[in-house]
């Protein structure tokens, strides 16, 4: 379509979207989704890199409630001895937890472990494989969210390890370890669990795990700077996004329209980008994207 600035009739009104809710139908968990695990948290992730980019450039700027944000919840609610001794040694001043604190929390989280493998000690001996499966995943999942990255990376390996594992399953506990790598900052590791998952995926996994390991993928490659190949996994299942442990559904429609700004060819970007019925289902939420200069130039010339 050639560029035509005064039919203003299919231009969106980027001052003011005509669609101020998100879709609900399109952030509705599917099956997996529901079950997967909320840790690590990846919003706690961002909030981390953002305290810490900060305080490397200016530690005197530092947001106090971004930092007691960060802090309450590494201390408190994940109750993260590793990641809390990590992030403090980066040169925050942070004393809420002593050093004495610190180890009996190792402690602690040393006999829960304790307990929780004798769940799966128990399982082999008088339940079936599903049992044992799910005591493993219950390992893991609290060593995502209270161990190190190492401890967590080795107990879902351990859960790869077990015999008579499903496609689903396996795909599962990938995307989930892939999601202790990310929040670590380790993307190679991040990156190969994930290609590991979709070739699993593109050989017989169903439906859903594979829209999901889309979003995946497409976060993936963002990390390694390829947007173009995530754009064109972004747009692809926009309208079926049911990874609410990844990002939120506004985050996701942010990463879809600015990589694709950058690479969808101009017809579709129109159809897509400019009146996709998602994108304007969250328009008012994200303002600053929608009236920035580079997008109205874009919406002006249709």
């Amino acid at each position: 379509m050639a560029p035509n600035s005064e039919d203003e009739s299919t231009s969106m009104d980027v001052d003011k979207p005509e669609i101020s809710t998100a879709a609900s139908l399109n952030t509705t968990p599917s099956a997996s989704a529901d079950s997967a695990s909320k840790y690590p948290d990846m919003e706690l992730a961002q909030s981390i890199h953002k305290l810490l980019m900060i305080s490397s450039e200016n530690p005197t700027d530092i947001p106090s409630d971004l930092n007691e944000k960060v802090l309450n919840k590494i201390a408190t609610e994940l109750e993260n001895p590793s990641l809390y001794a990590q992030i403090r040694q980066s040169g925050l001043k942070w004393s809420t937890l002593s050093e004495e604190q610190l180890s009996k929390l190792d402690t602690k989280h040393a006999e829960t472990m304790k307990q929780l493998e004798a769940k799966v000690e128990e399982a082999k001996e008088s339940a079936g494989d599903m049992e044992v499966l799910e005591a493993r995943f219950e390992v893991a999942r609290f060593a995502a969210k209270s161990l190190s990255k190492d401890e967590a990376l080795e107990a879902y390996d351990k859960v790869l390890a077990l015999p008579k594992l499903s496609s689903g399953k396996t795909i599962d506990a990938m995307m989930e370890q892939a999601r202790v790598a990310s929040f670590h900052g380790d993307t190679k590791r991040n990156a190969q669990l994930i290609q590991k998952a979709v070739k699993i995926a593109n050989d017989g996994g169903d439906w859903d795990r594979r829209n999901r390991l889309k979003v995946y993928n497409a976060l993936s490659q963002i990390l390694a700077r390829d947007i173009k190949t995530a754009a064109t996994l972004l747009i692809d299942c926009i309208a079926t996004f049911s990874c609410n442990e990844l990002c939120s559904y506004t985050d996701f429609v942010v990463y879809t329209i600015i990589t694709n700004i950058l690479h969808l060819p101009r017809t579709e970007l129109k159809e897509k980008i400019i009146d996709g019925p998602e994108i304007l289902s969250v328009a008012n939420d994200i303002p600053t994207v929608v009236s920035s200069y580079f997008f109205k130039r874009i919406c002006l010339i249709y």
